[in-house]
């Protein structure tokens, strides 16, 4: 199969990235060099500059603050291939640890990992972002028993990258909540959508009906849908995918034949393959940088954490 642009290059930075020295393994490496794709600089420069930002995060980190593992990697090629020092994201993670006890928001996902990441790679690394992200956080935080601070953290963050209120972004979910309600297929992922619709600014009854109908279509795509799930399609309608883009995706699994299935690695990617290369305006808001970081960040950080478990389990045993 012809391979296009983004393809091929996504495969020659992997192939660089395999290269290093006890560097990121199996699907951490296909999503290290994802995250390196934007980079302008050359293939060898772009991963000597995330090789460089590891050593950095690492020797300011230590071996047990986190990011640590193959996720330490996977934020150091972010922050290279997007011209981010370990120093901007490191002053920023401080300032959220120094603001949280404060904010009583609960505790920092990772000890504001997530989050210094996120608001690092969009510029909003001032005292006013950290302040607006608390504030975010705490008018979007969830009951208790619902709580995922992995999840909060990263949606507070991509909120206040964009300068957005926190009354602002509760009434907006709340509105979109009602949409998925009302629908008995889409009842069970309601805060799932009505979260995804206001992050990527899109009208939750159009998100409904392209999740609907991807539902149903994905049923045509064997390899689509015996690797993908109800929350990954609720993800990708929030993204503007249709019926129509599945066989583009499909055809990118194919040939990204090499990469494992881990955690539906291979079908992450190829969705991600998919999304960097719709530059027709179509997907409006998405295009925002904020919105791209978080979905960038959600499926490389699930393929990762899924792969580091997997690895952590088969070793206890």
């Amino acid at each position: 199969m012809e391979q296009t642009s983004a393809l091929a290059r996504l495969e020659a930075i992997h192939d660089a990235v395999k290269a290093v020295n006890r560097g990121p393994g199996n699907a951490a490496a296909w999503f290290a060099a994802y995250a390196l794709t934007p980079s302008q600089a050359q293939t060898d420069e772009a991963v000597a500059a995330m090789q460089q930002a590891r050593e950095t995060l690492k020797s300011s980190l230590g071996g047990w603050r986190a990011p640590t593992g193959d996720l330490l990697w996977i934020y150091a090629a972010l922050l290279a291939s997007h011209g981010k020092t370990a120093q901007a994201f490191i002053k920023v993670r401080d300032a959220l640890r120094e603001d949280e006890k404060a904010s009583r928001t609960r505790k920092l996902h990772e000890g504001g990992s997530r989050a210094a990441l996120v608001l690092t790679l969009a510029d909003a690394t001032s005292a006013q972002a950290v302040r607006r992200f608390f504030s975010i956080k705490q008018a979007i935080l969830p009951s208790w028993w619902r709580a995922n601070p992995e999840v909060t953290d990263l949606f507070a963050a991509s909120h206040a990258a964009r300068d957005e209120s926190g009354d602002n972004v509760q009434r907006q979910r709340e509105a979109a909540m009602a949409v998925f309600e009302a629908d008995q297929a889409a009842r069970g992922l309601k805060r799932e959508g009505a979260r995804l619709s206001v992050l990527y600014q899109q009208p939750a009854n159009e998100v409904l009906s392209r999740f609907l109908a991807l539902r149903e279509a994905v049923k045509a795509h064997r390899k689509i849908r015996y690797t993908g799930n109800h929350h990954i399609w609720m993800e990708w309608a929030a993204q503007g995918v249709t019926p129509a883009d599945l066989a583009v995706i499909e055809a990118n699994m194919e040939a990204l034949s090499k990469v494992p299935q881990t955690g539906s690695a291979r079908l992450r990617l190829a969705q991600l393959v998919w999304l960097g290369e719709r530059t027709d305006g179509s997907l409006g808001a998405l295009a925002a940088m904020s919105a791209m970081i978080a979905a960038q960040t959600m499926a490389i950080i699930a393929i990762t954490s899924a792969t580091t478990a997997v690895v952590a389990t088969s070793a206890g045993r």
